[in-house]
């Protein structure tokens, strides 16, 4: 659906080719277009002619002589085509305007969605559809921010409170997403969850947002084309809206897309953060350093323990897992097959390219699994050798980062008869951000210390 940029972006087009013009008749091939009465519709704007172009929100008023006015919503599709053309009636016309000079404006909607009502100068305004709209979200101002701390404070997410057009008008799908990506507020949160400082952060980059699109002309989504031929380009500088998959140009995370209301809703989950999935204690560190000794000692402080290894191990039983990695690997691939696993191994680290294809493979998958742990469980501990790399930063409220020296940790590995060189050769890349969340565990090779660090690290 068109938002404030592309409806706008539709009048600067409009106004100078219809403004002037004298409407001699119209047809009307779509009954259903005109929400006033229909008859009415069609005798009084005869010989009048056209005034103005304005716009609220998604809406457009065509202002005639005699102080009339044309509400019109585009809705999914619609879009006006003006042509000088001697068939213009095309398939997906709903209505057409012949005018006295010989032209015509046709109204041209392929989905059927669209709306015209024929109001006056005295009274447009105060039509339902146009009295019940909130503030411009590209005209918002300092005296406008106790109105919005007031609409926000509900129990709604912020996405569906954002396309709300009695709360702000002219925000859909599209600048919804880019406007909470931009302020880092994930789309779940409760409204009445915000700060004062969030809402003056989604009123700033409403108006940021939509005044950039519109000076790019809106964005070209799907079917959707302001005017015939006229392309927007604001879709070239889409930051989150339609990258699901995609990596966050500010952290790497991977965009999520999940459906809120019905509309689908692009965002980071690391810059966006949902802290109610913020519940587990993260153990991570490089291969040899003690994570699961970690993780088995909060198994008895009372945590639903995962092992990431043993989830992924699991995950790559599954048929669909095994034959997909084999397909990148280009070898046949078992994870129970110790002579394969050890092929896989090989060519991963010979390969970085290939390395990363499986991570990028199997990491959703994992993450997906472990959501669906976190939404039954409240306290649980996972051991997560790639938490950083995968990012999954956002699902903990602590990571517990172990580190270890290369004497001991070598020690470690040679009492698990693990191949030392081709451990730490597989995860040598392994590497942490740092935050506010994490706590060093320095490991000494002594158990009692390991713990009293772990329950320091934990404790509230």
């Amino acid at each position: 659906m068109p938002e404030l940029p592309e409806v706008e972006t539709v009048k600067n087009i409009l106004k100078p080719l219809i403004v002037g013009k004298t409407i001699d008749k119209v047809e009307i091939y779509y009954d259903r277009l005109i929400q006033s009465d229909l008859n009415e519709f069609k005798e009084k704007i005869i010989n009048q002619t056209f005034t103005d172009v304005t716009r609220f929100g998604k809406f457009l008023f065509l202002h005639l002589t005699n102080d009339l006015v044309i509400i019109s919503h585009l809705r999914m599709e619609g879009k006006y085509r003006y042509t000088k053309e001697e068939n213009p009636r095309i398939k997906a016309t709903s209505a057409l305007f012949f005018l006295k000079d010989g032209s015509y404006l046709s109204f041209d909607d392929t989905r059927k969605f669209g709306l015209m009502y024929l109001s006056d100068e005295a009274n447009y305004k105060k039509v339902p559809m146009i009295e019940k709209l909130g503030i411009e979200a590209n005209k918002i101002e300092e005296k406008d921010l106790p109105i919005l701390y007031k609409k926000f404070n509900k129990k709604k997410p912020i996405k569906e409170l954002l396309l709300d057009q009695s709360i702000l008008c002219g925000i859909g799908n599209i600048y919804a997403d880019e406007i909470l990506y931009q302020c880092k507020i994930n789309p779940f949160t409760k409204g009445n969850e915000l700060s004062e400082d969030d809402i003056k952060n989604i009123a700033k980059y409403s108006v940021i947002t939509l005044e950039k699109a519109i000076k790019l002309g809106g964005s070209t989504i799907h079917s959707f084309h302001p005017s015939e031929g006229v392309d927007g380009r604001f879709q070239e500088e889409l930051l989150a809206y339609g990258r699901n998959g995609e990596t966050c140009p500010n952290c790497g995370t991977r965009f999520h897309k999940e459906f809120l209301g019905g509309r689908g809703t692009t965002f980071c989950p690391n810059c966006q953060i949902n802290h109610s999935l913020e519940k587990a204690i993260g153990i991570t560190g490089p291969i040899g350093s003690g994570k699961t000794t970690a993780l088995n000692y909060l198994k008895t402080k009372g945590y639903l323990t995962i092992n990431c290894d043993e989830l992924v191990h699991e995950l790559y039983k599954e048929p669909v897992h095994k034959n997909k990695v084999s397909r990148i690997l280009k070898s046949p691939f078992d994870i129970d097959n110790p002579a394969l696993t050890a092929k896989a191994r090989e060519i991963m680290i010979k390969n970085k390219d290939i390395k990363k294809a499986v991570e990028d493979y199997i990491y959703p998958i994992l993450e997906k699994k472990i959501l669906q742990i976190l939404g039954k469980n409240e306290k649980v501990a996972i051991e997560a050798p790639t938490l950083f790399k995968a990012h999954l930063e956002y699902m903990f409220k602590k990571i517990l980062v172990l580190e270890i020296s290369e004497e001991l940790q070598e020690r470690n590995l040679k009492l698990r008869n693990d191949n030392v060189k081709s451990s730490k050769a597989l995860n040598q890349d392994y590497n942490f951000v740092k935050s506010d969340k994490i706590k060093i565990i320095k490991c000494t090779g002594e158990f009692n210390d390991l713990y009293k660090q772990i329950d320091e690290a934990i404790k509230d």
